[in-house]
């Protein structure tokens, strides 16, 4: 690839991707709609057309494209795939899964170990799934929308998308927003009075405000903000434990042509071996646990008397722990915030009902503040906002644009109470500034790189012939995996997804096969050097030959020419 090509590439990139000189700063600066996110990742492609392919996944109900990003020469080589987007108001993890594409797109031809890297897999990246309610981080006024652009009547009155939230003190920002009620529920915070927490009874503790979305009962009913823009939230669109009958997940499983699209892509496309999730799932910093937890009646978990599983299996323990060790090391983070919960997200369908190694990250998270000691400033132990108040108090020292003080929004008034305004700012705690996102992005590549030369590879060793009589040789040979992963989990080896590796002799003309068989299986293949040996005995003339082949999508296929002589 001519050098200038590059060079141009990265011009393109510097300029879409850095502030103005003497601009001030302002919360959207390094961040991309969805339409100049489909611009950049064009110029990247146009810099390297051998080895960068864009194209269209699905089309979301906003008519905004999702986008699918290959690196890397070929589809049938093993593959690791980076979705990122699924969750609308996390715009930083389609921002990291664009500079990856960047950064690799950028360094390859010059380090010699992505262009090696990039020759023997493929990357596969989908850096936006719900470009529909990302685009709302762009507004004018900006709120935390989590569904698509799918029409959806979510308080069943037979009008939609009738009662959204308001902006009520017009700082264009869309928060919370709290009023005194005697059946109240929360109460705020002692130290950080900014946060609100549930009062709690068995402390003699009592209510005194209810907290709402902050906006008006524009339909009447007296509900607010129940069926306001957006539809579907497709990190609860997927299939496992998907949360039936609750509002934003969809009507069913993969009901929204993004979500249905990336299960479709993930079926057919046979070769990913592993799916890393940039979301509000995480098993890096906290490695899943798995474990055998009962199912219905007391039958295991897993077969249709003991229903799905609803954890991890614990063989797959080894990979989780060990994975996430090596992405603590090579980000440097060691904790964060709680994840979200596995219900219909795509990282706990990516492990429980593909088969595959699932890893997922939080991608960015306010760091850990410093300890207030002052006078009245303690926090309780244990402390029921531990995370709220890391935020808190980090926001307070880093970002202080992303708190809202509580004040009153004049002349709002609800069951004759006063209406507060407050709490976090929109994105805030989600997505940093554009140098936030640089770091989070290098410390992700880096771990990509890593991840992807986990993937198993195997390889056709030890070959051995011997001449046991007249036109009969016994052949035997080992299959290796040289890389870290076994060639499936234990969750694939049990569901037969991905595909297992398949050991197949092929005889030629006038040969015959007297033992051992013709095709086997290996259900895993442990990594770090595992092997299994296979022998046969051939009936056929000194010198004709037999090819071995070995390998599945997810490993490679390698075949070797075994000549029938000692040796």
């Amino acid at each position: 690839m001519p050098v200038i090509r590059s060079l141009g590439c990265a011009a393109v990139l510097l300029a879409a991707l850095a502030l103005p000189s003497g601009a001030q700063a302002r919360p959207t600066d390094g961040y991309h709609t969805a339409a100049r996110l489909g611009t950049v990742l064009d110029s990247i492609a146009r810099a390297k057309p051998a080895l960068v392919k864009v194209s269209t996944l699905a089309t979301s109900p906003g008519r905004r494209p999702v986008q699918l990003v290959r690196l890397g020469g070929a589809e049938e080589k093993p593959a690791l795939l980076i979705l990122a987007g699924a969750y609308g108001p996390q715009v930083s993890s389609s921002e990291v899964a664009l500079r990856i594409v960047r950064d690799l797109a950028r360094r390859h031809g010059s380090d010699t170990s992505i262009t090696n890297l990039l020759a023997a897999q493929t990357i596969y990246v989908i850096p936006r799934l719900n470009p529909d309610a990302s685009e709302a981080f762009f507004g004018a006024l900006r709120h935390e929308r989590k569904g698509n652009d799918t029409a959806s009547d979510d308080d069943r009155d037979h009008v939609t998308d009738e009662d959204g939230p308001d902006d009520l003190n017009g700082d264009g920002f869309i928060t919370m927003m709290r009023l005194r009620a005697v059946d109240g529920e929360w109460i705020a915070d002692a130290v950080d009075p900014l946060l609100m927490r549930r009062a709690d009874p068995a402390r003699g503790e009592r209510g005194v405000y209810k907290m709402l979305t902050e906006g008006r009962d524009n339909d009447g009913d007296e509900r607010f903000n129940e069926d306001g823009p957006g539809g579907t939230d497709l990190s609860r669109n997927f299939a496992n434990n998907f949360p039936w009958f609750t509002p934003g997940s969809g009507q069913h499983p993969f009901a929204e042509a993004e979500s249905r699209a990336v299960a479709e892509f993930v079926s057919t496309q046979q070769n990913i071996a592993a799916i890393f999730v940039l979301g509000m799932q995480d098993n890096l910093i906290k490695p899943w646990e798995g474990r055998r937890v009962p199912g219905i009646a007391g039958n295991p978990q897993g077969t249709s008397a003991g229903g799905p599983l609803t954890a991890p299996l614990a063989e797959d323990n080894g990979w989780f722990n060990e994975v996430s060790r090596r992405f603590k090391a090579t980000t440097g983070w060691s904790d964060g915030p709680a994840t979200a919960a596995d219900q219909g997200d795509p990282l706990s369908w990516a492990y429980f009902h593909m088969g595959r190694y699932a890893f997922g990250s939080r991608v960015w998270w306010p760091g850990k503040a410093p300890v207030d000691s002052a006078a009245g400033r303690r926090a309780p132990t244990p402390d029921p906002l531990a995370d709220e108040r890391n935020t808190y108090r980090w926001m307070r020292a880093n970002n202080p644009a992303g708190l809202v003080e509580w004040a009153p929004a004049n002349g709002v008034m609800i069951d004759g109470e006063q209406v507060e305004v407050g709490g976090f700012a929109p994105f805030a705690t989600l997505n940093p500034d554009a140098a936030g996102l640089d770091s989070a992005a290098t410390k992700h590549t880096a771990f990509v790189v890593q991840l992807a030369a986990m993937l198993p590879q195997v390889r056709v060793d030890r070959v051995r012939v011997t001449e046991v009589g007249p036109r009969v040789y016994r052949v035997s040979a080992d299959v290796v995996n040289d890389r870290y992963l076994a060639t499936n989990a234990a969750i694939g080896a049990r569901s037969r997804l991905p595909l297992r590796v398949k050991v197949e002799v092929a005889l030629g003309r006038g040969q015959t096969l007297s033992g051992g068989r013709k095709q086997a299986y290996i259900n895993a293949l442990r990594g770090s050097g595992g092997r299994e040996t296979f022998e046969w005995v051939i009936v056929g003339d000194a010198g004709s030959a037999v090819t071995l082949t070995a390998g599945s999508p997810i490993t490679g296929i390698v075949s070797e020419t075994i000549t029938l002589r000692a040796r």
